[in-house]
């Protein structure tokens, strides 16, 4: 089993000790929140959250721009890296990062990239 399927078994957060973990809610905001209380957190349509174990060499500001840009959770990933690579012109086998949103007519969609050196892999959970 990987693990995004871990992830999804367990809520949606894989069983990877995340430093940094954010919402961008309904209303248009990037949150920065507490695993705990995100773990719980119910997205809503055009929701996403994110979650990051490791340094990443981006922004709260460019999360959320690469959000606003895409809001599809492996698109999402997909920018962020680059914009990490960008930086730092490598990639950390300690950072791994998940990201679930919600889309109309889809349900929630997780992707995971862990330890960044493998591809994204979507899973679908129909609501």
């Amino acid at each position: 089993m990987g693990k995004i399927e871990d992830a999804a078994s367990n809520g949606g957060v894989a069983s990877v000790g995340y430093n940094d973990t954010y919402v961008f809610d309904c209303a248009g905001n990037l949150k920065k929140m507490s695993a705990d209380a995100l773990s719980s957190y119910r997205l809503k349509n055009g929701e996403g959250e994110l979650w990051v174990s490791g340094r990443l060499a981006v922004t709260p500001e460019e999360i959320e721009l690469e959000f606003r840009k895409t809001g599809i959770a492996r698109k999402w990933l997909e920018n962020i890296v680059v914009r990490h690579v960008n930086r730092q012109r490598s990639l950390d086998r300690s950072l791994s990062l998940f990201a679930r949103t919600a889309e109309e007519g889809t349900g929630v969609t997780c992707a995971d990239i862990p330890n960044t050196a493998v591809p994204v892999r979507i899973w679908r959970d129909r609501i």
